[in-house]
């Protein structure tokens, strides 16, 4: 059967947001382009295997062009890369998984 992807991307984003994110996410989605470095940056995630790759691609999502602005960076309503960081060690950096999602 499967989850589709756009689907897995927007429930990860979701549950890496900062906690005040998350009572404004209905909002701020009316916007799809709002959270385009959130999806960019778990996408990216998705397809890792190493810690070193994980530092660079955290490093990409901090300098993203749409990552700037009050609402980003100063009340950081946004995922979270160390929530982020939570999940990849759990889920994904396993020597024995495969990449969850395409890239």
């Amino acid at each position: 059967m499967g989850f589709p992807l756009e689907k897995f991307e927007r429930a990860v984003v979701f549950r890496c947001l900062h906690l005040q994110a998350k009572p404004l996410w209905w909002l701020l989605w009316l916007n799809r382009d709002y959270y385009a470095a959130d999806f960019d940056f778990v996408g990216g995630v998705g397809s890792l295997r190493s810690q070193r790759d994980f530092r660079t691609e955290v490093s990409e999502f901090h300098y993203h062009p749409r990552n700037r602005g009050l609402l980003r960076s100063g009340l950081q309503l946004r995922v979270s890369a160390k929530k982020v960081q939570k999940l990849f060690e759990k889920y994904v950096q396993n020597p024995h998984s495969t990449a969850p999602m395409p890239h």
